[in-house]
């Protein structure tokens, strides 16, 4: 009898009956214990898998209606804007020409992630637009728009805004704080960038070939956001934060791409390896958490410099502070010619162009003093994030739009609470992954 019993789980264990501990735990695997759509999310949502060009055409395809105009905005409530705000005559049409022309940057993609290009191609013929229109849409949206427009006129854009608004200039500021210990972590995060963004934020999931899941927040019609990844037995999230004053190339790989090939790393470890590899297009700082904490990285066009805080807490806003690889434009300013600038000792001016950013730092830094990850649920978060300057919701003079996320990581599971606003305005949405 005993015999009998044997050889059967052996056949049904052969036959693939038991596939893994967890089956017979009864939890499902990773792919599907999170489901998304558009009747109970505040996002537009879609689901990929498949080929690269598969996961691309599927997305393009549903969110088509919301993509178009995206882009549209970008063209010309955006890049045609700021063209003529900066005094010139030059169009879209100048910058398109000028990305495809005179940079660097779609042969960089090309050739390191030509994955991702073949997923924009997807994203192109599902929505009925241009590769190359989605190509600048994920390429040159964020901060890259200013260095194409620098690369044309000889302005530094960000620069002259700060300048001219005393440190107090909104577009592209986000801002993170994580604390950790005990084997979990906690970690908060918002993302401001330029109004004419609202109303495409979306939420993307991507089941892998090899059961791993992506769910990333993002614009329509991009290939690259921020979020989470987990397959069983990894976890870990990532975040993105502007750091004009850094020397930038464009020639390099566009952070779009940067942010996608992270949260694919599959771990902090193989993420800070890709980081280490890459010549990106702009300059960033990537904070990568998984459940034993956060590190931090400032990455250039030329360096990759780490920072440190004390204890078990990270903050990050947009200034660096670590990475001496400053721009040729911020060099120049503030008169800097000595290759080895000293990051200790730099002259009050660059702090006083980057005030916003010195004022989120200090207020996220004094809220998570001393804190623990048990203190640090979704309402506590919320609660500091919704403080000025932290958070800044769109309105009549702030040209901003938001999103945000709360991530808690410990060794079991990983959880997911997001909304397309600033802090506080709607409520965040949670999901809830056990991956260990």
């Amino acid at each position: 009898m005993k015999k009998t019993i044997l050889a059967s789980l052996i056949a049904l264990s052969a036959s693939g009956a038991f596939v893994s501990n967890r089956a017979i735990a009864g939890v499902p695997p990773v792919e599907h214990q999170v489901s998304i759509s558009n009747d109970a999310s505040e996002f537009f949502t879609v689901e990929v898998s498949g080929t690269s060009y598969e996961r691309g055409y599927k997305h393009g395809r549903e969110l088509r209606k919301v993509i178009r105009h995206a882009v549209n905005r970008f063209k010309y409530d955006m890049v045609s804007n700021l063209l003529s705000s900066l005094g010139t005559d030059l169009k879209y049409a100048d910058f398109h020409n000028h990305i495809f022309n005179n940079t660097g940057l779609l042969a960089t993609a090309k050739k390191e992630v030509p994955d991702l290009v073949e997923e924009m191609q997807g994203i192109a013929d599902g929505s009925g637009l241009s590769f190359e229109e989605i190509f600048a849409w994920n390429a040159t949206s964020y901060d890259a728009m200013f260095w194409v427009i620098e690369d044309m006129t000889g302005i530094d854009p960000m620069l002259a805004m700060e300048k001219a608004q005393h440190g107090s200039a909104i577009p592209g500021h986000c801002s993170h704080a994580s604390v950790w210990g005990d084997n979990k972590a906690s970690v908060g995060y918002t993302l401001d960038w330029i109004r004419a963004m609202e109303g495409s934020q979306s939420l993307i999931k991507h089941v892998n070939d090899d059961g791993s899941v992506i769910l990333m927040t993002a614009f329509a019609g991009m290939v690259g956001g921020h979020g989470i990844y987990a397959k069983e037995g990894a976890a870990h999230t990532f975040s993105p934060h502007s750091k004009f004053q850094l020397e930038h190339n464009m020639n390099g790989l566009a952070q779009i791409f940067v942010y996608r090939k992270l949260l694919e790393a599959g771990s902090v470890d193989n993420g800070i390896e890709f980081l280490n590899n890459i010549k990106p297009a702009e300059g960033l700082t990537y904070t990568l958490t998984d459940y034993t904490g956060t590190r931090a990285f400032e990455v250039s066009a030329n360096k990759v410099v780490e920072f440190k805080m004390d204890g078990n807490q990270m903050v990050s806003a947009n200034v660096a502070r670590v990475n001496n690889d400053l721009s040729v434009s911020y060099k120049a300013d503030l008169h800097l010619t000595d290759t080895k600038i000293d990051m200790t000792n730099l002259p009050t001016t660059y702090w006083e162009y980057n005030k916003d950013s010195v004022n989120r730092f200090k207020l996220l830094s004094s809220s998570i003093k001393g804190k623990t990850p048990a203190d640090m649920n979704p309402e506590k978060w919320t609660e500091i994030f919704s403080q000025k300057p932290v958070n800044k919701p769109v309105d009549e003079k702030l040209e901003t739009s938001n999103f945000w996320h709360v991530v808690e990581i410990d060794q079991e599971y990983i959880n997911y609470h997001v909304a397309p606003s600033n802090p506080g305005n709607i409520k965040l949405e949670s999901y809830r992954i056990k991956y260990n």
